[in-house]
């Protein structure tokens, strides 16, 4: 049996970050998904986009990546409904309205 350390995942590894771009595509996937189902606004939870990219919560977790994410892409008319105590946190709610 050969040694070869692509064989399998090294335990001691870090874990991959998860990008902008990762955040984007997930959550604009969301917002067409529901202003496809005729939706007229959306709530995303920064736990729960996180959770549809990658695991959430695990060590070097992405969650100041997902928020910033979130904040960028509001529109006029979009709305922050809860705000963690550092700003960027699980917790962060915003309201999407569509259609966008």
């Amino acid at each position: 049996m050969k040694n070869d350390a692509t064989a399998r995942p090294q335990t001691n590894q870090a874990p991959v970050r998860l990008s902008k771009g990762d955040f984007v595509i997930a959550l604009r996937k969301l917002l067409q998904e529901a202003g496809n189902a005729g939706k007229t606004s959306v709530d995303v939870r920064a736990a729960n986009l996180h959770t549809d990219v990658g695991i959430y919560p695990a060590r070097g977790h992405s969650m100041p990546t997902c928020c910033t994410v979130m904040h960028e892409e509001m529109q006029p008319g979009d709305e922050i409904l809860l705000t963690p105590p550092g700003g960027k946190g699980p917790t962060l709610l915003v309201r999407y309205k569509l259609p966008r």
